[in-house]
């Protein structure tokens, strides 16, 4: 379900409220570069970058539950985008999107600055199909 949903964000990222303040990052030779970005603290979900090109934004998406442990995750991506990516006036943030988060994880975002959280909810509806092929 987590590739899922990284697949349906990266996929409708200009459909997405994120989309008017931040864009994926991209590279020279990849436009999809900020997708599951590699460096030396793991793999990012997804790096972004402010539409003003200083900001950058790390994003960790969680399938279900978020818990405090996400929170050492998120810094630790984010201390290597400050070290290896980031200019000194450059600002890194992170954003957790889960489905769900435990109240662990929440005492740990009252202390964790410019890191946000964000819950998502799945709406999966069936349609009528068209008469032509609809069947008693």
């Amino acid at each position: 379900m987590e590739r899922q949903l990284h697949e349906f964000i990266a996929d409708n990222w200009e459909r997405i409220s994120l989309s008017k303040e931040w864009l994926i990052y991209s590279e020279d030779d990849d436009d999809d570069a900020g997708v599951e970005y590699p460096c030396d603290a793991g793999f990012i979900d997804i790096l972004a970058r402010h539409r003003n090109g200083k900001d950058w934004l790390v994003i960790e998406l969680k399938r279900n539950q978020a818990n405090d442990d996400t929170i050492g995750q998120i810094l630790r991506y984010m201390g290597w985008v400050k070290a290896e990516k980031a200019e000194s006036d450059q600002n890194v943030q992170g954003l957790i999107i889960a489905r769900d988060a435990n109240q662990k994880l929440i005492y740990a975002l009252n202390a964790a600055k410019d890191v946000a959280l964000q819950l998502y909810e799945i709406e999966f509806r069936l349609c009528q199909a068209p008469e032509s092929v609809a069947r008693p």
